[in-house]
């Protein structure tokens, strides 16, 4: 994914969706502000390594889609975001806004031929999470993503392009082989909790399942 949605994409979005300024306020409702969040999805760390940690997940709703292309292709990532902005600004069953809560991850699978998997996925807020609207478009759709324990680190700056995500990924994946930790590189998530006119303080994961034991 080249990148998450930068200010002149959320710019069209609220075109393209007819987003009102009301609508807008309620799609931000509960981070406080653009640039904050009052609400992420819940987690515990369970162990803290030099370089990393662990962490759980409990079982979560998240509201997803799903996409194949090529590492090279860089327009996926708009429609995607744009369907799952249109889900949680009210194009659901109950016709509900709902807040941006954080995070946002792009579940990536290294594919045969140079075509790869994303699946991408928004956290869905507390208030929804036992029986979340069931989306309009036949492409959306609600995972419930069952317990997850993965390892991580935590990095600031902009993280934007594909090739970025992909290096942060070898430089997690050298802490964990270090420590003789098995993994995937063929699949990770590339998780943001931030909008891109978020200038400072921002907070980019790449996350390793953990395999289970044999």
């Amino acid at each position: 994914m080249t990148r998450m949605c930068n200010m002149e994409t959320f710019a069209v979005l609220l075109f393209v969706v007819g987003a009102t300024a009301n609508t807008f306020r309620n799609f931000v409702n509960g981070a406080g502000s653009l640039i904050g969040y009052a609400e992420e999805a819940p987690y515990n760390i369970t162990k803290i390594h030099q370089n990393f940690e662990e962490r759980e997940y409990p079982a979560l709703n998240w509201v997803c889609t799903t996409t194949k292309a090529s590492s090279e292709v860089g327009s996926h990532d708009r429609a995607m975001f744009l369907k799952l902005f249109r889900y949680v600004t009210g194009q659901n069953s109950e016709r509900r806004v709902m807040a941006y809560v954080i995070p946002a991850t792009l579940e990536y699978t290294n594919g045969k031929n140079g075509i790869n998997t994303y699946v991408l996925c928004l956290f869905i807020e507390k208030a929804h999470q036992a029986h979340p609207p069931e989306p309009i478009d036949e492409s959306v759709f609600i995972e419930n993503r069952p317990p997850l324990t993965i390892y991580t680190r935590t990095v600031g700056g902009y993280v934007i392009s594909e090739s970025q995500w992909i290096d942060e990924g070898a430089r997690l994946s050298g802490y964990l082989q270090h420590e003789g930790i098995s993994f995937s590189l063929n699949h990770m998530y590339w998780v943001s909790y931030d909008f891109t006119f978020k200038f400072w303080n921002r907070r980019n994961e790449v996350w390793f399942a953990k395999e289970a034991e044999k």
